[in-house]
């Protein structure tokens, strides 16, 4: 079984034990559960992927290149998700900001497949590293803004990957790998915000009848 699917059915089974283990629990409580499994599931696929992306990325081209090939989309990630954490309020637009401009590239790119597999072929699996690069920033985003984190990994999971489908305009192998996970993620977070949001409703609704 490929790597990235049983990774995926693995989130899916970690999301579906924590839902079915807070069944009982306060919706608050239950939605902190989720989010929290969401943003560890997130965690844990970009150190796997990041580990195979460098090794990659150190074998070919290897050396300095590689190095720096690593660095351009590492550091970046890493401080996207500092200020995710640490400044979430002016960072959830420049994320959201980030995001559609890749997927605009995306939709751009897949006008032009022979010019996209060029450079793909140039320059390695950019739109899945791109993915992953932006996936977990979003992912601590979460922690702070669920809902739209939500949505920005759904998007980040779908759009690029259906995209590239729809035009035939590069290889999906490696994109769908850097993007089932947060799929996943993206969707539990949304069904923990859909908790907090269905649960304040109702409440008012009752605030009400009284």
């Amino acid at each position: 079984m490929d790597v990235s699917v049983f990774l995926a059915l693995g989130a899916i089974v970690v999301v579906a034990v924590v839902i079915a283990m807070t069944r009982q629990q306060k919706p608050q409580r239950r939605a902190t559960v989720l989010t929290r499994t969401g943003a560890v599931i997130m965690a844990v696929f970009t150190v796997l992927a990041g580990i195979v992306i460098i090794g990659y990325a150190m074998q070919d081209p290897g050396g300095n290149a590689g190095l720096l090939i690593t660095l351009v989309w590492l550091v970046p990630m890493l401080i996207l998700a500092a200020a995710a954490w640490f400044w979430p309020a002016p960072t959830a637009p420049l994320l959201l900001a980030l995001a559609s401009a890749f997927i605009a590239a995306c939709l751009w790119l897949a006008f032009d497949p022979a010019a996209l597999r060029s450079f793909v072929g140039d320059n390695g699996p950019v739109i899945a590293v791109s993915v992953v690069a932006l996936a977990f920033p979003a992912a601590v985003l979460g922690l702070k803004r669920t809902m739209l984190a939500g949505w920005l990994l759904v998007a980040l999971g779908v759009l690029p990957l259906l995209i590239t489908l729809i035009a035939r305009s590069g290889p999906v192998a490696t994109l769908i790998a850097a993007s089932l996970v947060p799929l996943i993620a993206g969707i539990s977070y949304l069904a923990s915000a859909r908790m907090v949001t269905g649960n304040a409703a109702t409440g008012n609704h009752r605030a009400a009848a009284t």
